[in-house]
């Protein structure tokens, strides 16, 4: 199947680890040029350079620091600058901490917000005129199967991600007219560091020993395993293909099919 993302440019936050990783090779196996950004320009250097080695495509790496506007503005400046345009945006940097809600201090509220909400937020502004200008554009939110499935631990993140499952409808209406296609992809437990560690909290703050907790977690699901970061790149690289040029304002759930409910 040809996702005709061949020359495409695409910029991928938190794209050096993880789901963004695999996200960012993922579109480039398929021909895209790529950007990615994350904090660290050791973990980007190396990123591009398996990019490259493995694809031949151009990758731009930007680093920057997404949880002030300031950041977000230089990598959406830099990335438009370098491709003269943009055509895909992967919002996907953002790791909210887990923990006990009565114990959680307000900065770590506002600080995890700033980065995902307030990231996603922000680089979608500072993106979606540019999208308007060129015709129309492709933008896809790595949001969190927590926002659909409440959890005394990760009260922080379930808020954040159902918060964005509104904004990805919500902007998906007014990117409409402009043939900008917004949708968003919910992972559940995925095989990345940012969840051990994640798990890692959320037993602390349970009271539960880290391997017990880890294992009922992944017992959960009934296909006997957790996801991987390429199971949620490829319906990335589908949704903002031109083979989803009908699928606006949703966000699939991606979970093994451990949610108990009958929504996407």
């Amino acid at each position: 199947m040809d996702l005709e993302l061949r020359g495409k440019s695409a910029l991928v936050t938190g794209g050096s680890r993880g789901i963004g990783r695999a996200v960012a090779m993922g579109l480039a196996k398929e021909g895209a040029r790529v950007a990615i950004c994350s904090r660290s320009a050791q973990s980007l250097a190396a990123t591009a350079a398996d990019i490259r080695a493995k694809t031949g495509v151009e990758v731009l790496q930007i680093p920057a620091d997404l949880s002030s506007l300031a950041g977000v503005t230089t990598v959406a400046t830099r990335a438009v600058e370098h491709f003269g345009g943009l055509d895909v945006l992967v919002n996907n940097a953002g790791a909210i901490r887990g923990g006990d809600f009565m114990k959680i201090p307000d900065e770590q509220w506002m600080g995890d917000w700033s980065l995902k909400l307030l990231g996603y937020i922000r680089m979608c502004r500072a993106i979606f005129p540019v999208m308007q200008q060129h015709g129309g554009g492709r933008i896809c939110n790595v949001v969190g199967a927590a926002a659909r499935n409440p959890s005394p631990g990760y009260l922080v993140g379930g808020t954040a991600n159902a918060a964005l499952i509104n904004f990805t409808k919500g902007l998906a209406d007014l990117g409409a007219p402009s043939q900008i296609l917004v949708t968003g992809v919910s992972p559940a437990a995925t095989a990345t560091e940012r969840w051990e560690s994640l798990i890692e909290q959320q037993a602390k703050a349970a009271g539960q020993p880290y391997e017990d907790y880890r294992a009922d977690a992944v017992r959960a699901y009934p296909l006997g395993r957790i996801g991987t970061s390429e199971d949620v790149a490829d319906l990335v690289c589908f949704l903002v293909s031109a083979r989803a040029a009908f699928l606006t304002g949703i966000t699939i759930t991606i979970d093994g099919g451990s949610t108990r409910g009958v929504y996407p």
